[in-house]
């Protein structure tokens, strides 16, 4: 009980010292508590985000039956369940806009968060639209107008079947999502999938058996991986059936990834390592004054362990206070920090980890600072701690040293003395350069990568397998995969006109891309590779039965396919004649495998130049879409680094053949192209793609594809975590500018002995100000260099890292080896200005040096 009221009186009289050490733990606790708030809020935000846009339903379901949805809907874990009968895709002709019918249910819509405009279909031929969809047709004032739509039904339980019929429709109503809905899945590469409702009573099953969709709301939202195990079991189905929706699993993935990320990990680990230092360093330097205290205390007859009492009652009482004030002005803070970073649908979430991280720093850092403090006092005598002021005054050699100068030469005089004192208390400089070590390392890699990404992608060196697989073309434009349908998706002359007129534009390329075709083979024809990768349950949709297997159609131009004349491995390039009895197509028959991480895989084994294949392609015939077998000839067969490496591979699950593209319009019945190619100038490939989403913003779900492609996927996710990026830099940054600050002050206070006979024997304020600056930025410099080396080394075991997968991928291009010079230039010049910063916010001390003159001298 004395040792805690002797802390709390020791707190009272020493205010400024209190206030010192409560802010240096407050400022670490409010960084460390930040940081994981920050993360953590912005995770659950892009969740709920998720789950505003999409519905707040836990699981769907799609292509079941009447009986597996009842089942599910009979189980007593379910909440709550709605359904609808999907019928059919249908398609408008005009802009290759393709949307999928349902019969209308209001429930259901509504789970979906729609809004609905108009009314319900009451009758056979009325429905309910989407906007969205309406839009990108290029139709205005919808409602009660007619609108033309060919009906189409895949089947694959027999064999590979089209059925399609054009029926005529009227509007009635619309249903539409927030624009940013629209906006994340235009740039997602699947796109959005667009919906019509149906009166109830109509029936487009185009001959296709009972089919359904639905959402459904459990109970207890804990038990979704419970409910989804038992159903695959007792359903006999997979997550292709029932799952939780997919925007949703994919920001709870980008959250559960973060939680254990290594480079997440590190930061929090460097952050917590920064912090303690700062509190350590300017902890130590204050409680230093406690010394003579210490001593006075032990000449009245208190003990060794009543003080240790003393000081750690004083220790928890700081801890206490400081981590608790910290912990609010960092839910301020951290709330400020959600909504720059993350912006939309902002929620905070505190968990007990962020708490529990700020107590261990200040626990540990107190804790050692404090023990550091008493085992120092307890080592020298009552006298001599009595005796201790807080300044240092020995006659030393540098007192000698500074009284023998002559000032004539103040430069040289400044730099030697300079040198001389740096390495004055060993102890908290060691430990202060190695936070600046660590914080400069970390800085240039974190920003390094980042750079050298951006540069990547742009040359297609990485970015993802989809936009490293692009090669000497930089953007494409095609039609979304889930929003339109490539037969009927076209790029008109106009389109083409005003892409030509971007600044950046080097060249572009139109052609013919369909992922629908199939090859037809026995299954010994097949290489063993891609039976294994056919394996693969569920990844990839084929017909054993009937030896159909997934197809890519290309149709280039003669100039396009001299262009690409340099990837034929073997045979020769399409000629412009027609000779022989069959249309000749060059096969790619390399195939990316999952198994193998490679293009290696080849699909057809022992394949020939010469050898005649059958496949089946998409064709528009009679006003309908069908599919048609043909044989075709091998005329040349692509090297492997063409699969990988050039004109993307979105969607490729198997072999892909290359058509001149007068053989595909006769074949296929399509005139224009659905596909453009486009290469950019050095440096414009970002401002081209703007340039791209303004233009075909409101056109037929265009996608822009490219480098690049694959980070669309995670891209807001990308660019917040950019952000928080930047915001850790600075944090980190400015609790170190907060240490270096309190060390040079503590500097100049013990040392004003030094420092006044210095201006004693001439030495201007000025001079003194560059002597203090200098020391500053030589320790600071000497640190960032040893930083710097050891961030160039890891830099580039990154790098030989990265080159030794994407060799083994069967990727040509390479990341180069070098030095980041750019990131390794601003951390010399923010050191730089943390020397100057350190002497402005210490100018106060160094003016009252005059007052010491009488006193030292």
């Amino acid at each position: 009980m004395i040792a805690f009221k002797l802390a709390i009186q020791y707190i009272k009289n020493k205010k400024e010292e209190t206030i010192s050490i409560l802010l240096c733990i407050i400022l670490s606790v409010v960084l460390i508590f930040s940081l994981i708030v920050i993360r953590d809020s912005g995770y659950d935000s892009q969740i709920k985000e998720a789950k505003d846009l999409n519905g707040e339903y836990h699981l769907c379901f799609e292509n079941i039956n009447l009986y597996t949805a009842n089942e599910l809907k009979n189980d007593a874990n379910i909440k709550r369940l709605e359904k609808v009968k999907y019928l059919c895709s249908g398609v408008d002709k005009k802009s290759g806009v393709k949307v999928e019918l349902n019969s209308f249910n209001k429930k259901y819509i509504d789970s979906l968060n729609y809004k609905m405009i108009g009314r319900e279909p009451l009758k056979k031929g009325e429905i309910v639209i989407e906007k969205e969809a309406i839009k990108q047709m290029g139709l205005s004032d919808p409602l009660n107008k007619k609108i033309e739509l060919l009906l189409i039904n895949k089947y694959s339980d027999k064999n590979n079947e089209i059925i399609s019929k054009n029926e005529s429709f009227k509007i009635v109503g619309l249903v539409e999502k927030p624009q940013k809905y629209y906006s994340s899945k235009s740039n997602s590469i699947g796109g959005a999938k667009e919906q019509v409702y149906v009166y109830d009573g109509d029936n487009y099953l185009l001959s296709k058996a009972n089919n359904y969709k639905g959402i459904i709301f459990l109970k207890d939202e804990k038990k979704i991986n419970k409910f989804l195990s038992d159903k695959y079991k007792e359903l006999n189905i997979n997550d292709d059936y029932l799952h939780e929706n997919y925007d949703v699993i994919a920001a709870k993935s980008l959250k559960n990834n973060a939680l254990y990320s290594v480079d997440n990990l590190k930061k929090i680990i460097i952050l917590a390592i920064i912090s303690c230092i700062v509190i350590y360093n300017i902890f130590n330097i204050i409680l230093e004054d406690t010394i003579k205290d210490i001593g006075i205390l032990r000449a009245i007859g208190m003990s060794k362990l009543e003080i240790i009492f003393m000081f750690i009652n004083m220790s928890i009482i700081y801890i206490f206070i400081g981590t608790i004030i910290g912990v609010t002005v960092g839910i301020v803070i951290s709330y400020i920090g959600v909504r720059i970073t993350y912006g939309y649908n902002t929620i905070l979430t505190i968990n007990k980890e962020s708490i529990i991280y700020s107590f261990i720093v200040a626990i540990v850092a107190v804790s050692i600072s404090i023990l550091s403090i008493i085992k120092r006092a307890n080592k020298i005598s009552i006298v001599e701690e009595i005796k201790n002021d807080g300044i240092e005054n020995r006659d030393t050699k540098l007192d000698l040293y500074i009284k023998s100068l002559n000032l004539k030469n103040s430069k040289n005089i400044i730099r030697n003395m300079a040198i001389r004192n740096i390495f004055r208390n060993k102890k908290r400089l060691i430990i202060t350069m190695l936070s600046i070590i660590m914080i400069s390392s970390l800085f240039i890699i974190d920003f390094a990568i980042k750079d050298q990404l951006k540069k990547n992608i742009e040359e297609g060196i990485t970015g993802g397998v989809f936009g490293m697989s692009y090669g000497e073309v930089d953007k494409s434009i095609s039609g979304s995969m889930n929003g339109s349908d490539s037969l009927f998706y076209k790029i008109d002359e106009k389109i083409i006109k005003e892409i030509r007129k971007i600044d950046g534009v080097k060249e572009i390329e139109p052609n013919f891309f369909n992922l629908e075709g199939y090859i037809l083979l026995n299954e010994d024809k097949l290489s063993s590779d891609y039976k294994k990768e056919l394996g693969r349950k569920g990844k990839i949709s084929y017909q054993k039965d009937f030896g159909e297997y997934p197809l890519l159609l290309r149709g280039y131009s003669n100039d396009m396919l001299k262009e690409r004349e340099k990837f034929i491995e073997k045979g020769e390039n399409l000629s412009e004649s027609k000779d022989g009895k069959y249309i000749k197509v060059l096969l790619v028959n390399n195939t990316n495998s999952q198994i193998t991480h490679s293009f290696k895989a080849k699909v057809i084994d022992n394949v020939k130049i010469g050898d005649v294949i059958s496949i089946k392609i998409p064709a528009y015939e009679n006003g309908i879409k069908v599919y048609k077998s043909i044989k075709v000839e091998i005329s040349g067969i692509m090297k492997e680094i063409y699969a990988s490496s050039q004109d993307g591979n979105v969607g490729v699950k198997g072999a892909q053949v290359i058509f001149r593209e007068d053989d595909y319009r006769e074949l296929t019945g399509q005139n224009k192209y659905n596909k453009l190619f486009i290469k950019c100038e050095n440096g414009k490939m970002n401002s081209v793609e703007k340039e791209l989403e303004f233009i075909t913003r409101d056109y037929g779900n265009t996608f822009i594809g490219g480098k690049g492609e694959d980070l669309k996927v995670v891209g807001e996710y990308q660019n917040s975590e950019n952000r928080l990026s930047i915001i850790y830099q600075i944090l980190i940054i400015f609790i170190l500018c907060i240490n270096i600050v309190f060390i040079t002050r503590s500097n100049i206070i013990r040392r004003k002995k030094e420092l006044s006979i210095m201006k004693a024997i001439g030495m201007s304020i000025k001079d003194l100000k560059k002597l203090i600056v200098l020391e500053t930025k030589i320790y600071c410099i000497i640190a960032a260099l040893i930083g710097i080396v050891i961030a160039i080394v890891n830099y580039n075991i990154g790098i030989f890292k990265t080159n030794k997968i994407l060799t083994y991928g069967s990727f040509e291009k390479t990341i180069p080896y070098g030095i980041p010079f750019k990131q390794i230039i601003i951390i010399l010049i923010i050191f730089e200005i943390i020397g100057y910063l350190a002497v402005y916010f210490s100018k106060d001390k160094i003016k009252n040096i005059e007052k010491f003159l009488n006193k030292y001298i």
